[in-house]
């Protein structure tokens, strides 16, 4: 984890110190638990927290392939805090290169982000791209084109630069107190960094806010020179500048970029020709670059261009039997800009409940829908996501409808989830034929662009549902998305007797992965990892010579940490959703727990073998009690066991790391050994895509078994 590999330094011996700040060994006087250096830490592990969280979204945001590697920023983190650390032997000022590097990493989200570049997936795995016939989606596509594997490695260097930066400030930091003292205030500052990053994306706040509160969060954390605090105004000021319209002319929802054009020409699929529609018929939604949804004006049945007249068939078509539906309400979950809301409200006299876990789409589709469905009083709408409104409500449903369901983006910056991949699993099924009355339905809508992902969604629906599957598409027209159909046997209704002939293999939540054709690490993510694992074993020759070996027992504790923070995040977004503000409790609770972890070392010794045992017991109950059992539970004991359950070993890992850390003596061997393993575990996590996520867990125990064991019989390697 971030913070666990930035607890290891508290210096060097024979390190020349700049005449700001003063060490621990320096005097007789006793260090208050606060004072000038200790602002300063605060500040800085504030600052590096909230920019790494603005480098993430923003970067993702702005060019487009970031999106689908969002770790690949974290990553570069972990490797610039250590690598930093790592440089506090050496005399160089690097926190005056904050500024200019945190500019020139904001800048490439303008600079790369005007790039075009080719798609990365492939025939195994399936990226979103392109969009709906008859919309000229490509014709704001730049002219000049980039590999992407270039991009991802300037991203990746310029990222960890910033981080390079930071690290070794903190580093030099870290000598000024005794070494949980200097992390416990640092932990401090990642809170509050955490904290203030989610209050400007619950507001919704643009990226120029973020820049200004980073960069005022940089003057904070320098000395007061004022040639220095004139460059982090000055630089400040042009990123503003340089990113205003970027940041402008978009809606910055918690998770997407948004740009909104009206829909006023389409492309004739016959001709090729732009048709002039003579009037605004829509809006046409893009997100980090890539299209998204529409929406479009279906009232009328007359007078449409064919455009008009497919789409309006294809939303129409789940009701085409609605008659025949039990009584009881329509949900409609992905309900985006609300197009399948508006259908169910043409076709039918039922309430509709539509689930939508994005704000920004939900408020762009109740401002500039031409039917304006979310103003009906029949329509209840929800911000949340789908599986979590599938755990939680009590209600009934007539038919479940999943819009056109897609992400571009990651669940979190931790994991290779996309943020649609727990709708389509399994577990997920079977969560909504428990919703269904008896003879309800489902209508699922998805741009199978892939025979394999349609096979895939057939089979998934056949094995969850006792209905027939059904499906449809029209490749050549307009709306040539697929609609498949099915359902749940009513009462008294005979089982129909079926066997699929499908070979796909069915998403499940340990391995969730729709857009992926087999259990398989894609080739460029092979390539960013031998990248990664490359640079951060460079990163050991800035250590002194006879210096330079891995100390086996922080390299686990690294590697652990980071497999533990990941299986986290993913059990508790099925438990909780795969929100962007349940993602935000998690990180800030593991945070919390790192600190008190630190806070009981310093007041108690824990026999490290205590916490290590209790560390493998927790591992294995977390995977060995399924998700399912927790979800039984009523809201409040769920909390507790799950906090419990899931977080516990993040404590007592806190703990044997704040120990260890607490009778060091080879600090520089410890911090390189330590930033190492924590990019090996966050490689790791691409394993995820083979075995599934309890594997993860799997080698987090072994880690830590390897821990234990090291320490038992007293060797280091």
């Amino acid at each position: 984890m971030l913070r666990t590999t930035l607890g290891v330094g508290n210096g060097a011996p024979g390190c020349r110190e700049m005449s700001d700040f003063s060490e621990t060994d320096s005097g007789s006087r006793p260090l208050r638990w606060f004072d000038a250096n200790a602002g300063r830490l605060f500040a800085c592990g504030l600052a590096a927290l909230f920019w790494e969280l603005v480098l993430i979204r923003w970067l993702g945001a702005s060019i487009r392939i970031v999106a689908y590697f969002s770790n690949l920023v974290l990553i570069s983190a972990f490797f610039g805090l250590g690598a930093g650390a790592l440089m506090t032997r050496f005399s160089w000022r690097l926190e005056r290169l904050i500024a200019p590097l945190s500019a020139l990493a904001v800048m490439l989200g303008v600079w790369l982000g005007g790039l075009g570049h080719g798609n990365i997936g492939r025939a195994d795995e399936f990226i979103w791209a392109g969009g709906p016939r008859g919309l000229a989606v490509g014709a704001g596509a730049a002219d000049r084109m980039a590999s992407t594997t270039v991009i991802l490695v300037i991203v990746y260097g310029v990222s960890a630069l910033v981080f390079v930066a930071f690290g070794q400030y903190i580093g030099r930091l870290f000598k000024t107190h005794p070494p949980l003292r200097a992390y416990s205030v640092e932990i401090g500052g990642s809170l509050v960094g955490i904290g203030l990053f989610a209050l400007l994306s619950h507001w919704e706040t643009s990226p120029t806010t973020w820049f200004v509160v980073g960069f005022v969060l940089l003057l904070l954390l320098l000395p007061s020179r004022k040639l220095d605090l004139a460059v982090v105004v000055l630089l400040g000021v042009g990123v503003v500048a340089g990113t205003l319209s970027a940041a402008r002319d978009h809606v910055w929802s918690p998770y997407y970029r948004i740009a909104v054009e009206p829909i006023t020409r389409i492309v004739d699929r016959h001709t090729r020709q732009l048709v002039d529609l003579g009037r605004p018929v829509g809006h046409r939604l893009a997100v980090n670059t890539d299209f998204h949804q529409m929406t479009l004006d279906l009232g009328s049945e007359t007078d449409q261009h064919p455009f008009l007249e497919e789409w309006r068939r294809f939303y129409d078509s789940p009701y085409d039997e609605a008659d025949d539906l039990p009584p009881g309400p329509v949900l409609i979950v992905g309900a985006g800009t609300g197009n399948d809301v508006a259908a169910a409200l043409r076709n039918t006299d039922r309430p509709v409940v539509a689930v939508e876990i994005d704000p920004g789409i939900a408020g762009l589709g109740r401002q500039l829908h031409p039917e304006h469905p979310y103003d009906d009083p029949r329509v209840t709408l929800v911000i949340d996501d789908a599986r979590s409104f599938f755990n939680r409500t009590t209600d009934r449903y007539a038919m479940v409808v999943f819009g056109l369901l897609d992400s571009h983006t990651l669940l979190s910056s931790f994991s290779s989830v996309r943020l649609d991949n727990f709708i389509y699993t399994r577990e997920s099924m079977a969560e909504v034929k428990r919703l269904l009355e008896p003879g309800g339905r489902v209508a699922l809508s998805f741009a199978t662009l892939r025979p394999w992902i349609h096979d895939r969604l057939l089979r998934l629906l056949e094995d969850a549902f006792d209905q027939p599957t059904t499906h449809a598409v029209n490749p050549k027209g307009y709306a040539n998305s697929t609609l498949y159909l099915t359902g749940r046997r009513a009462s008294g209704q005979e089982a129909v007797p079926r066997e699929s002939t499908l070979e796909a293999s069915v998403p499940t939540d340990d391995w969730p992965f729709l857009y992926l054709r087999r259990r398989a690490i894609p080739p460029h993510n092979l390539v960013f990892l031998g990248i990664a694992l490359a640079l951060s074993g460079g990163a050991l020759l800035l250590l002194p010579r006879g210096e330079r070996r891995i100390r086996l027992p922080y390299f686990f504790l690294g590697a652990a940490f980071f497999l533990l923070e990941t299986s986290n995040v993913i059990r508790m977004s099925l438990l909780y959703g795969s929100t962007w503000w349940v993602n935000t409790v998690v990180f800030a609770g593991i945070l919390m727990l790192v600190l008190l972890s630190n806070l009981t070392a310093a007041f108690w010794r824990v026999p490290i073998g205590a916490c290590l045992a209790a560390i493998v017991v927790g591992i294995l109950l977390a995977a060995w009690v399924p998700s399912d059992a927790l979800l039984a539970l009523s809201p409040v004991p769920r909390a507790i066991v799950a906090v419990a359950l899931l977080l516990g070993p993040v404590y007592f890992g806190g703990l044997v790391f704040a120990r260890l850390i607490s009778t060091e003596s080879r600090l520089y061997e410890a911090y390189g050994s330590n930033v190492l393993g924590a990019v090996v575990g966050g490689s790791a996590e691409y394993l995820s895509l083979v075995f599934g996520f309890r594997f993860l867990l799997a080698l987090a125990l072994a880690f830590y078994v390897a821990v234990f064991l090291l320490l038992r019989r007293g060797g280091e390697r």
